[in-house]
This record gives C-alpha cells, structure tokens and sequence, in this order.
C-alpha cells in the first residue's frame, strides 16, 4: 500500500474554503482530525500485525503499529487468532472478546472468578486496557508459548503527529475529507471563513457519505455482492408472468 501526504488535500480544501491553504499548518491539523474521524467512524484502515511470539507467563501485549503508510494509533482490535507451536496457519482459532468492565460481575462472562489468574496450554479469550495494552488468558504456560503464533487485526487511525495517509484514502475519499474540513473550519468563530450555515451543509454532506457509501464497504469490501430481487407475477403480462424470476 502506498501513502499520500496530508499536505495533497489541500487544493481540494481550497475549493470549498477560500484560500484556506494560506496557513497551511492551521489546515493540515484540520485534514488530520477529520481524517482521524473518517477513519474512526468507518473502520476502513484496518492492518493484520504480523505474527507474535506467545511467551511463557506473559499476559499482555504491547501492540506496535507499523508507520509504512503513515503514524498510526490502535483504535480497536479486531481480532485474535492463536494456534499451537509449529501448527499450520489453518490450525489458528478466535480467541473470544470480553467485556473486562463486568469481569468482576458474576455470570456476566460465563466464566470462574478466578480464570484470570490461572494458566493453560491455549489461549481463549482477550481484551483490550485503556492504554492499549492486549491483555490474554488464560496466561499461557510452556505448552502454549510459541514462534509466531498470535495473530491479530488492528483498526486503526492516524496519530495527530501524522503527516501521511493510505493512499486509497485520497484516492477514493478526497472530495468527503475535503467537505468534512469545510465544515470543521467553518465552524470556528474565530476564524475569517466562520459560516455557521455553510458549515452545517458541508457537515451534512461528509456525514452522509461517510455513514452510508464508506461504511458500506466496513461490512462488504469492494467487491460487488450478488443480489437476489424477486418480481411479482402481477408486475408482467403474458405467460410468462405465472413464474417468479430470481435475479
């Protein structure tokens, strides 16, 4: 994947927002945070980790986020798979999420009070601590540790120290990111562009494409799904009428 630098939006912005890249400090801190948002609220920038060394009593991860396409920041972990020392990449398993806030509840997880505290050979569920911190149980012991054997998915956003983006992110998006930075500028009061209205349409217009036509692909990538449309034998005339048609 390659990037494109925060700075590549701002022509863009400048279409909606009259020389806005005169200060282009102030405007690319506003592209970040839009983009920030984009990305918080569509999961789109998604980044499989590669694999992890299990190790013996260790129960939390410290998750690095590789830069290639830009600093970037964990913003949910998406899953964790595990599998046995030395076995095939088919023989990974989920690992099941938790809610740790109700942990302390009894029966709220199904699980013993004390199953955080215990050891085994395989590892079955996870969570995710405020700073980050990927936290597994049970804690493994030697029959669990092992070579790259920990795999899991990242959902992820750019830091604010960002200065670059996936470059599919201004390739398919620029216009979006360009209308939610309208927006955000125009709302400052400070500002000589302040334009309360204006900011509410330009608001509008990256909200409903950010929740509807990005967010579409969260759930069904770019690929085109077959679709199955029935049509009443009322809807035509003739013989052929008396038969459904599946498309």
């Amino acid at each position: 994947m390659a990037s494109k630098d925060i700075s590549d939006f701002r022509a863009e912005v400048d279409l909606y927002v009259k020389k806005a890249s005169d200060d282009t400090t102030f405007l690319d801190a506003q592209i970040l945070r839009v983009i920030r948002d984009f990305c918080k609220q569509t999961w789109l920038w998604r980044i499989t980790l590669d694999a992890i060394d299990v190790v013996e009593d260790d129960f939390d991860y410290t998750l690095t986020i590789p830069s290639t396409d830009g600093k970037a920041e964990l913003h949910y972990v998406d899953w964790v798979k595990f599998k046995e020392d030395g076995a095939d990449d088919n023989q990974y398993a989920f690992l099941d999420p938790i809610n740790i806030e109700t942990e302390e509840i009894a029966s709220s997880t199904g699980l013993p009070a004390g199953y955080v505290y215990e050891d085994g050979s395989a590892l079955r569920i996870f969570w995710v601590d405020p700073d980050d911190t990927l936290q597994v149980r049970p804690i493994p012991n030697s029959a669990a540790a092992g070579t790259e054997n920990m795999l899991i998915k990242t959902i992820v956003i750019p830091t604010l120290a960002a200065t670059k983006v996936p470059v599919f992110i201004y390739n398919e998006w620029l216009e979006l990111i360009s209308w939610g930075t309208a927006a955000r500028i125009m709302r400052m009061a400070a500002k000589k562009w302040y334009n309360p209205q204006l900011a509410e349409y330009y608001s509008d217009q990256y909200e409903t494409a950010r929740d509807n036509e990005a967010k579409i692909q969260r759930w069904y990538g770019k690929n085109r799904t077959q679709g199955k449309m029935k049509f009443h034998k009322g809807f035509g005339g003739g013989s052929r009428s008396q038969n459904t048609r599946i498309f």
